[in-house]
């Protein structure tokens, strides 16, 4: 991996606390995206050399989500065939400190699943996380928007990686010690200004990197052996580039009815003759459109 050639830094100080913690967040987050993309750009390299991965530079190219307003948004990142700009899988690193952010990066994610809908070449996503993610999350991601997500570090397991480099930052500078609780930071960040300039020191020597490269290889328990978080990283793309078979079938059909009054009825089938049906049904009368669509007078 390219190493980053040492720049000025800001100092932060005690006043600066809300951006010092915003700071601390961004540099996890910005190295936490750099292992990820170059973790999978090596396993293309080595296990699918017929696909080559996009970063936003590349990738905002070929694909964007377009938002309210006519702004668009690229992806992180997107895998495509050697031969084509065509995008096969999209793949995003997601850092979180608590939940309240499950909604602002959460929504992000979904909405993944709106551009699945414009490009028939996509097979799926995955979104590649560390932090405090919850397993309700991940079944959401799944349900909703079929999503696969791969949590290669917890929020405890990122602060135990950052523990002893804060404790030397912080003896060195004669600062008092203090220890990174992860329950205590969901709440809120302890000195933000000196957790702050410790990650600048840490960036611009590059070690943050290469503590952020260990996120990758924390042992997972999985069945009776144990894994490591880039394993799973690298069984999801597995699962997406598996060559396409000869004979691909329709798992699921659904059915949006645009209708002129501005509703939507939404519906999904699992069989053909039940959704034409369906089709039939209200296009040949439309009370039964309105017996969807007009709301229901309360009993009593």
């Amino acid at each position: 991996m390219a190493r980053k050639k040492p720049t000025d830094r800001k100092t932060w100080a005690e006043k600066d606390q809300s951006g010092a913690a915003s700071r601390f967040g961004q540099l996890i987050g910005t190295a936490f995206a750099t292992v990820v993309i170059a973790y999978i750009k090596d396993y293309l390299r080595d296990r699918h050399p017929g696909y080559i991965l996009l970063e936003p530079e590349q990738g905002k190219q070929v694909i964007k989500l377009k938002m309210l307003g006519s702004t668009s948004r690229q992806m992180d990142t997107v895998i495509v065939p050697v031969d084509s700009r065509e995008p096969i899988a999209l793949l995003e690193s997601k850092w979180l400190k608590d939940a309240r952010h499950h909604n602002d990066k959460g929504a992000w994610i979904l909405q993944l699943r709106e551009v699945r809908k414009k490009y028939a070449t996509l097979r799926g996503a995955v979104a590649v996380l560390a932090g405090y993610w919850t397993e309700g999350v991940g079944v959401m991601f799944k349900s909703e928007a079929g999503i696969r997500m791969v949590l290669v570090a917890t929020d405890e397991e990122v602060y135990g990686t950052l523990q002893e480099p804060l404790s030397r930052y912080l003896e060195k500078n004669g600062l008092s010690a203090f220890p990174l609780i992860a329950e205590e930071i969901r709440v809120g960040l302890p000195r933000p200004w000196d957790l702050a300039n410790c990650l600048e020191e840490l960036n611009a020597t590059n070690e943050l990197i290469s503590i952020a490269q260990s996120w990758l290889t924390i042992p997972k328990p999985q069945a009776e052996t144990l894994q490591v978080g880039g394993d799973f990283v690298g069984a999801a793309i597995d699962e997406l580039l598996k060559p396409l078979p000869d004979n691909p079938k329709i798992e699921r059909l659904e059915i949006a009815l645009q209708i002129d009054t501005g509703n939507t009825i939404y519906c999904e089938f699992s069989d053909m003759e039940q959704a034409i049906e369906f089709i039939q049904t209200h296009f040949q009368d439309p009370k039964n459109i309105l017996k969807k669509i007009a709301p229901q007078k309360k009993l009593g």
